[in-house]
């Protein structure tokens, strides 16, 4: 195949079991094509970017999160944040109050969580089959989470044996089907 992608594999399996047994990807595929696209996301992908700078801040760094904060965050005006925490507190994913900041409601927790996990386990892929540095795989994670499938994220995290933390040792939330499979 024309262009064919050469990888570097760190093993992270027995000797005796196959590369590809383990790893179940045809990564030259993966990389030749678009990514699994889903549409099991009740957010759009910029929603989702947002949401999961709401929920770093809040959950991983205990910040108070201001409209300022993420429009130099974001490099968006703060009337454009102002409009799309507004949109998100309408489809009850956050709760905005003007001058006083968001917080994330339940629903939009759990829909943080989600991305972030598609994140992380994104980053670990890149990082352990691509060799990418943990900064690149990040960048690259956050281009593409937003579109990654359920199933094809629970491929990788099933590979790698259901790691706790990415390569920027952040928390790898858990899926409770991808546990059961």
């Amino acid at each position: 195949m024309a262009g064919c992608v050469h990888v570097c594999v760190r093993p992270r399996y027995r000797e005796d079991e196959s590369f590809r047994k383990i790893f179940r990807l045809d990564l030259t595929f993966f990389l030749s094509v678009n990514i699994i696209l889903s549409a099991e996301s009740k957010v759009t992908a910029n929603e989702g970017k947002y949401l999961k700078l709401i929920y770093r801040k809040q959950h991983e760094e205990f910040s108070k999160v201001r409209t300022t904060l993420i429009a130099k965050t974001v490099r968006v005006q703060p009337a454009t944040v102002t409009e799309m925490l507004q949109k998100l507190a309408e489809k009850g994913l956050l709760r905005y109050k003007r001058y006083y900041g968001v917080e994330l409601t339940e629903e939009g927790i759990v829909e943080a969580k989600k991305l972030l996990r598609k994140h992380r386990l994104l980053e670990t892929l890149f990082v352990n089959a691509l060799c990418y540095e943990a900064q690149k795989a990040c960048e690259e994670a956050s281009k593409l989470d937003h579109y990654a499938s359920e199933e094809f994220v629970n491929t990788i995290c099933q590979n790698y044996e259901h790691p706790d933390t990415c390569p920027c040792n952040k928390t790898i939330f858990t899926d409770k089907e991808c546990r059961k499979a």
